[in-house]
């Protein structure tokens, strides 16, 4: 796990880009050599081929992204990692005619594309269950040993256990109560004192000690601590940890506003905010231009199925606190709320029709509120505005929930690619330990990669209500 472009991602995945990138270039290198005799030089000058090298390679790389191939959050058996490789393989061919079409320059003849693909195809196969082998027999694990024994502890664990498949694995916990001394706390158990923390680190061959403890000072050997660290294991705090490993803050360690001042990060700078509108103004413009016809279609399909109008205003909060109209296709029946109140959306709401279904599959009912972007009640990027009766009631259950309120809303946001639809305030409250991370973390490159991502879902339909 590293940091990058304020955003921590996974060892696997990023290993994945860059063998397969170079796989893709290599690929199309020896079909070159295959279809001219091994003289394409005679042909092609070496920049010719860097060009068309590096198209094949960003096309098909493109390809395999949306279609899920760098999302290592659930373990896949190898018949449907084979199957989606298929599929990816078969996106990114009609994605490089298109490109060939339009850039007749990168084309790089039907020979050469045939046999690129073809050597492409197997090696990615063969790499990829490669690599699934080494993830599931833990060739490249990172084993960690948890210090403490609270509920922190253990929350931090199930996390760990809940990536296995990513290479995390938990050896055990220490503590130094006397009632927990061979207690299985999740799964694996207590296996010794802070004191013999640097043997047991030893012993169990960990390569990570983090302390999961709401209080430290006076409850653990920091000798020992003290002794692992310096003998080359690295010792971390468990927030931090479970901040890199899951990217999402922590809640429960945040007991007064204090933490959010003197933590790293938290950094809301005016530069920021400057680019952040410019990238708003420039999308929601273009956005809005491009995607007349869709709206236009969208209309006439709402209207022809129900009554009612196409467009659905409604209250939302904004930047502090301040109350604006969000702009959606309607979804639902005009009488879903006919009772005034207001009601979180479910899965399979009865209330959603057809159409509905269909544009919120797609995410399309959203598009009306680049307006919203364009004026600027919202942003592209940031966490979801919800209705005023909800913010209320989640504020007074979590108090740091305001802290959602120091940015403009988004249309997508961390949360909505990382975590799940809130449909209650437990959800909600999920969705605050994501949103908190994203504030944390704040820049116009972590909005780059979430616009990725967000693509990525849409192509796939993945996490509508």
């Amino acid at each position: 796990m590293f940091k990058l472009f304020s955003r921590h991602w996974s060892i696997p995945s990023t290993v994945c880009l860059l063998v397969e990138a170079a796989i893709l270039a290599g690929s199309l290198g020896i079909a070159f050599l295959v279809r001219f005799d091994g003289q394409p030089e005679r042909y092609f000058t070496f920049s010719e081929f860097l060009l068309r090298a590096a198209t094949f390679a960003a096309v098909i790389l493109c390809g395999l992204y949306l279609n899920g191939l760098y999302d290592f959050s659930t373990r896949q058996s190898a018949q449907h990692l084979v199957v989606q490789l298929a599929r990816a393989l078969a996106f990114s061919t009609i994605g490089l005619l298109g490109v060939y079409y339009v850039l007749p320059p990168v084309w790089t003849g039907r020979g050469v594309f045939a046999i690129a693909l073809g050597i492409a195809a197997v090696l990615l196969t063969v790499w990829r269950l490669a690599l699934r082998w080494f993830l599931i027999t833990r060739f490249m694990t990172e084993r960690i040993l948890i210090v403490g024994s609270d509920d922190h502890a253990v929350m931090l664990a199930r996390e760990i256990i809940a990536r296995e498949h990513l290479g995390y694995h938990v050896v055990g916990f220490v503590t130094d109560d006397p009632n927990l001394q061979g207690v299985s706390l999740v799964n694996p158990a207590v296996i010794g004192t802070s004191a013999q923390a640097l043997d047991l680190a030893i012993e169990h061959r960990a390569n990570r000690v983090v302390v999961a403890q709401r209080e430290s000072r006076g409850r653990m050997n920091l000798d020992s601590l003290l002794r692992c660290k310096t003998s080359g294991i690295p010792v971390e705090k468990g927030s931090d940890y479970y901040e890199q490993l899951t990217g999402k803050i922590m809640l429960e360690d945040i007991t007064v506003k204090s933490w959010l001042i003197f933590s790293s990060g938290f950094v809301v700078s005016r530069s920021v905010l400057f680019l952040k509108r410019i990238l708003d103004l420039a999308v929601a413009s273009l956005g809005l231009l491009l995607c007349w016809p869709i709206m236009l279609l969208t209309i006439v399909a709402i209207k022809l199925e129900s009554r009612g109008p196409a467009l659905y205003r409604q209250e939302r909060v904004g930047r502090q606190g301040r109350l604006f109209t969000l702009w959606k296709f309607r979804s639902m029946r005009s009488d879903a709320e006919a009772e005034g109140e207001a009601v979180w959306a479910q899965e399979d709401d009865p209330r959603v029709t057809r159409v509905g279904a269909l544009i919120r599959k797609f995410r399309i009912d959203e598009i009306p509120q680049l307006w919203n972007v364009l004026i600027g009640d919202m942003s592209l990027v940031g966490p979801r505005p919800e209705r005023e009766p909800f913010v209320r009631e989640l504020i007074e259950r979590f108090p740091l929930y305001e802290q959602r309120l120091v940015v403009r809303p988004g249309i997508t946001g961390w949360a909505q690619i990382r975590g799940t639809y809130a449909s209650s305030v437990e959800e909600s409250n999920e969705k605050l330990r994501y949103d908190l991370y994203y504030i944390k973390n704040l820049s116009i490159l972590l909005d780059l990669s979430i616009l990725a991502s967000t693509v990525r879902i849409v192509v796939s339909g993945q996490g509508a209500r």
